[in-house]
């Protein structure tokens, strides 16, 4: 009985610690394999946290309202990562090797300062919901893209006149 109880309480632990939003990184490194949920928002980060590949287990990261200017290759260490949200920042583009993380479902970019989405994008199996709203684009941009992820909730501004 007691190692049933045992048994019992490490798995409730364990679930309850997946749905945990860790709000800050000091706290998130005092246990860096218990942090499933990292919110780093509105903290002046121009540049990704070298410490985020310290957390094994990490599925859903926020950075929005930050600074950041583009994406490390140390983003693919986060191979778990279904969930990231990079809106309100300062990217300009996406690279080719976001193609690798492959359990990405959610990715929001809204409001950034995107000019190209690679066709890597689509090579995202996983992935459901892609905000790119904020992107001014032409309307041969928007059909490409809503022909590139028609499997994709796609969220994007409405088209415009503008030059490429």
């Amino acid at each position: 009985m007691r190692l049933l109880f045992a048994l019992f309480f490490c798995a409730f632990n364990l679930c309850a610690q997946e749905g945990v939003w860790y709000k800050s990184l000091e706290s998130a490194l005092e246990n860096p394999s218990q942090v499933y949920q990292l919110q780093l928002k509105r903290q002046g980060f121009t540049c990704f946290p070298e410490v985020l590949s310290q957390f094994p287990n990490l599925v859903k990261l926020d950075l929005s309202k930050n600074k950041i200017q583009a994406f490390p290759d140390s983003l693919l260490d986060l191979s778990k990562l279904t969930f990231l949200d990079l809106s309100r920042n300062d990217i300009s583009e996406i690279p080719k090797h976001i193609s690798q993380l492959e359990s990405l479902e959610h990715l929001d970019l809204w409001d950034n300062y995107i000019n190209v989405l690679l066709k890597e994008i689509g090579q995202l199996e996983n992935l459901k919901h892609l905000d790119i709203r904020g992107v001014a684009m032409s309307y041969q941009k928007y059909n490409s893209y809503l022909t590139m992820l028609k499997s994709v909730d796609l969220f994007m501004s409405e088209p415009c006149d503008c030059q490429e």
